[in-house]
């Protein structure tokens, strides 16, 4: 099998035709998707947060979000692969022509009906084997019902990879906005009515199948076309190495509390089984939270993968390696750069941080949250590489690279958290510890990998001077004084004061250590990639 994430073009339909009917549209349909996707995008991520933020709220107990946080990360891990993997495939298909669209879009039905169907099953009938790795048989129901997720997800990616090949990027973006909008709002919706974790999945459920209708409302059914039909292992071949490697990424954003709540439900063995669940989820629930703040400095670079992956096709690696080598060193400099400026904002004082966006009780997760921060901090490098070689060609390698991260991840985890109960302390700090451990592993093993296939990587006095700022804002933000601790109101203002002290520190630093500059912005913007028109 090929190790790239496309098929040659001798392996595929000839496109000429439609490509010279379609050439003429590029220009003015990558201006358009410039507006409307990354609006899209922002308000996806938006939602999504206010969803993370407002849950505890609206289910009034820590254990219940604990139960929210478990059952979904099992879930978005199958979910997100299904339709990042489809989208892909499909609009790589669509984007050949009309005719192609058409072509894409029953070709995908139809795998998926397989695939996704196939995916939702087999999750039905593992959540009894997830709930009991869980310790956890109260899991079953909620797992079930999120199995019918799985299913309308695989066919909603299929309308919404037709609409980006057919640059339809109104329709994409419709889609997106109208789908984060439903979930976010029936979720909260169930969740305050019933203050059941059920019902919000319940929400959840709904939601999937109201965009699934609707999108095939706005992009339409498959019509019957002239031209040869793509076989169905033709699209799977686009994919595989790609889902293997996006199954790999995402378990690592959810192996932590998966150990978490197996291990610390198992050192809890001698406590009434209702004390057992009831403690256990709780403290899931604080690190699903910590989870959530750690997790921004991700969102925030999220937007990069949009920009390296259609900049570094093959062809344009071979006609310049010098200008892919700086666009890949510069890639990994700002994401560093960007992201750790949020960190110092958000980790110089965690506990307050975590007070300032979820009720009293997660305050307990400060600990947790300071370690977090630094671990995504290494998963987003990760997986800025894992698009970079991905972008090459290096699809198999990349599948790889990402699995061995996972299983080094895990194993990390489990060890530190055995070890904490061990000596009787609290897991939260513990799982982060294992994650930051197994992530920096990860991204060490990559960036090797990328600089010797493009002598390319993340500068060393890039790491070293942001590291310096990083270090400089934690160390005085420990004798900055807490401002308005007299009130809850002015509790949260010094937090949010704090937090822009640090950030206007920390850019201080890298002003005076020579790490930015005027003039490199300038020339940033003078050589920033055209607007891609398929969604990595």
């Amino acid at each position: 099998m090929s190790d790239r994430i496309l098929p040659s073009s001798s392996q595929l339909p000839s496109p000429e035709t439609a490509a010279s009917a379609h050439a003429d549209d590029l220009g003015q349909s990558a201006r358009r998707g410039a507006l409307f996707i990354p609006l899209a995008k922002l308000w996806f991520l938006v939602a999504a947060l206010l969803l993370q933020l407002l849950l505890p709220r609206a289910l009034g107990d820590s254990a219940l979000y604990g139960v929210w946080t478990l059952v979904s990360s099992w879930l978005s891990t199958v979910n997100n692969v299904m339709i990042t993997a489809t989208i892909q495939a499909v609009a790589y298909f669509a984007a050949r022509g009309t005719s192609a669209v058409e072509h894409a879009k029953r070709t995908a039905l139809r795998m998926n009906l397989l695939i996704g169907g196939g995916a939702s099953a087999l999750f039905f009938l593992l959540a009894p084997v997830i709930a009991n790795f869980e310790h956890d048989v109260e899991l079953i129901p909620q797992l079930q019902l999120g199995s019918l997720i799985i299913l309308g997800y695989s066919f909603y990616a299929v309308f919404v990879g037709a609409a980006n090949g057919a640059r339809q990027f109104h329709k994409q973006a419709g889609l997106d906005i109208t789908f984060a909008t439903l979930r976010t709002g029936l979720v909260l919706l169930f969740a305050t009515l019933m203050h059941s974790t059920l019902a919000a999945f319940g929400g959840w459920v709904i939601a999937a199948a109201v965009i699934l209708v609707f999108s095939v409302l706005l992009v339409g059914l498959p019509k019957p076309v002239d031209g040869e039909p793509i076989p169905v292992k033709t699209m799977l071949g686009v994919g595989t190495w790609l889902a293997l490697y996006l199954l790999g990424l995402n378990a690592l954003m959810f192996v932590d509390g998966w150990w978490l709540k197996r291990l610390y439900t198992e050192a809890l063995a001698g406590v009434a089984s209702a004390e057992i669940k009831r403690t256990v989820d709780a403290v899931v629930g604080v690190y699903g939270a910590a989870q959530t703040v750690a997790r921004l400095p991700y969102q925030l670079i999220v937007a990069v993968t949009f920009i390296v992956f259609p900049l570094l096709s093959a062809p344009a690696v071979q006609a310049d390696r010098a200008r892919t080598r700086r666009y890949i060193s510069a890639t990994l400099r700002y994401s560093l750069i960007a992201m750790l400026g949020l960190v110092a904002a958000l980790g110089v004082r965690p506990q307050a941080t975590l007070r300032l966006l979820f009720p009293p009780e997660y305050m307990v997760g400060g600990s947790a949250l300071a370690i977090l921060l630094g671990s995504y901090v290494c998963f987003s490098l990760f997986s800025i590489v894992g698009t970079i070689t991905n972008s090459l060609g290096r699809t198999v390698q990349t599948a790889v690279l990402g699995l061995v991260t996972l299983g080094l991840t895990a194993l990390s985890v489990y060890l530190s958290i055995s070890h904490a109960l061990q000596l009787g302390e609290q897991p939260l700090r513990a799982a982060a510890l294992g994650l930051l451990v197994g992530m920096g592993g990860g991204l060490l093993v990559g960036l090797v990998y990328l600089w010797q296939t493009l002598q390319s990587s993340l500068p060393i006095l890039t790491l070293l001077r942001t590291g310096l700022a990083l270090g400089i804002v934690m160390v005085l933000g420990r004798f900055w004084p807490v401002a308005g601790s007299a009130g809850l109101l002015g509790s949260k203002v010094g937090t949010i004061l704090c937090a822009g002290l640090a950030g206007i520190v920390y850019l201080t630093v890298l002003l005076l250590s020579g790490e930015l500059s005027i003039k490199e912005l300038a020339l940033l913007r003078r050589e920033r990639p055209q607007t891609p028109t398929v969604d990595p």
